[in-house]
């Protein structure tokens, strides 16, 4: 083992390298659900909770997925930090073929997602849209998982400008289409809420066309560029990205799952606190994708710093990204808290008497949403420092604990059975990532030490 590591400002210039495009690109991203959610939530209250109900639904399904291959970024970076050039085109290339494998249920279980969501008692207008919505959708996640194979492998590879440059493009794209195809707007026939479908699934093919394109033609990955489409299985690096990508998968499913059980919840009381509801999480998702972003820097650097043989750096690139998340999270927070009524009214006419109804109940939740996203902004970039380390199992059940049983269990409890509705629940979700983080950190200690006995004295 070596104590080697480059000066903090060093590696923190390196952290935001990698991560502030990151970040920019999973604001587009979000940008994009939230444009589609603006758009037609010009429609009515009815449209806006269905677009915005089925959203939820298919970014859980999608994380079955993106939970297996966010670990090439792993294998990739420590091969990198090995200075194995085989390991890391072998990590992404069969990451290529293990979300190909992976895309196959996710579509199954979008394009039934109307019919499983009719159980849930929810209204028959709102289930409607849902199918509408669901189907043209589904064939956009083939390209969203090839997409974040590509992103994890330039993202190890600390060059991951390119990701803000397509996913930025993308979103200007996305608007125009959206708008001219729900709108019926330059000889295009009005097509509602299938029409924002339609608009996302065609960005999703272009921004993978996109960054394929892009690696490989850029000389940047000449030394070890993979093949886009594999024509040859390794077993044993396949295998080892099921292995310890399956227990992310799990856990980014309960992570999304409980936003999506509140959200069904939150239905049985009403269309307007639905609505509501999923403003509310617009936000919130918005707000985290600075936190995701610092969240791959983290997963990366921590991984490059082990394959160096140096816990050292990696200890130090994992804390500069627990500091940034925190700073950035109570930044995000503040402005949730301070300024609710003029967020709320971008989602919807605050004009219309119709919508007053849902702006009140966006606004009491916010001083709540604020304070759940600034603590799991930075729950996500600790989980992720610990993935680093090749521990994908202990996230799992910290989450379990933490989301489930405390936050989702206390918030059921005093929406219901106190009568405290929509912010009791809120108030009950709080507590979840706040047990997560204090459990997350010491596993991280424990793992950091571990590390240093395998690898033995500096």
């Amino acid at each position: 083992m070596t104590d080697d590591k480059p000066p903090r400002h060093v590696e923190t210039r390196t952290v935001i390298a990698i991560s502030g495009p990151l970040m920019a690109a999973y604001v587009a991203e979000m940008g994009m659900m939230i444009t589609d959610m603006i758009i037609v939530g010009r429609l009515g209250a009815n449209e806006l909770a269905a677009v915005g109900l089925t959203a939820d639904w298919f970014y859980v399904l999608l994380l079955i997925g993106m939970g297996i291959i966010s670990i090439v970024g792993v294998l990739a970076a420590q091969s990198l930090g090995e200075g194995n050039s085989e390991g890391i085109t072998s990590a992404s290339e069969q990451g290529m073929i293990a979300a190909t494998i992976a895309a196959v249920p996710v579509m199954l279980s979008v394009w039934y997602l109307a019919p499983a969501l009719n159980l849930t008692d929810q209204d028959p207008d709102v289930i409607r849209l849902i199918r509408e919505y669901s189907r043209p959708l589904t064939w956009s996640v083939l390209p969203a998982l090839w997409f974040a194979v590509l992103r994890n492998y330039v993202t190890a590879m600390a060059k991951a400008s390119i990701i803000m440059t397509i996913t930025v493009a993308a979103l200007a794209l996305n608007a125009a289409l959206n708008y001219t195809l729900v709108f019926g707007k330059f000889g295009m026939p009005a097509l509602g809420v299938v029409g924002a479908a339609y608009g996302t699934t065609i960005v999703n093919w272009i921004m993978f066309a996109a960054l394929a394109w892009h690696v490989m033609r850029s000389p940047r990955f000449k030394a070890y560029r993979p093949s886009i489409f594999p024509r040859r299985i390794e077993a044993r690096t396949l295998r080892e990205i099921f292995v310890l990508g399956m227990p992310i998968t799990f856990t980014q499913i309960l992570n999304g799952a409980m936003f999506t059980v509140a959200a069904v919840m939150t239905g049985v009381l009403g269309a307007d606190v639905l609505a509501a509801q999923q403003i509310v999480y617009a936000v919130i998702y918005f707000a985290l994708s600075a936190a995701i972003a610092l969240a791959d820097a983290a997963r990366v650097r921590v991984a490059y710093g082990i394959g160096r043989r140096s816990v050292a750096a990696a200890r130090q690139s994992a804390h500069i990204t627990f500091l940034l998340a925190a700073i950035i999270s109570a930044a995000a927070a503040a402005t949730l808290w301070l300024i609710p009524e003029q967020i709320v009214s971008i989602f919807l006419d605050t004009s219309q008497p119709a919508n007053v109804g849902v702006m009140l109940i966006a606004i009491s939740l916010s001083l709540y949403a604020a304070v759940f996203q600034a603590l799991d902004g930075v729950l996500i970039v600790m989980a992720n420092a610990v993935r680093g380390l090749r521990d994908t199992k202990s996230p799992l059940w910290i989450s379990m604990a933490g989301y489930w049983l405390v936050g989702l269990g206390s918030g059921t409890i005093l929406c219901f059975g106190y009568d405290l509705g929509a912010k009791g629940l809120w108030q009950g979700l709080i507590a979840g990532p706040l047990v997560a983080i204090v459990l997350m950190f010491l596993r991280f200690r424990l793992r950091m030490r571990e590390a240093e006995a395998r690898l033995g004295p500096a």
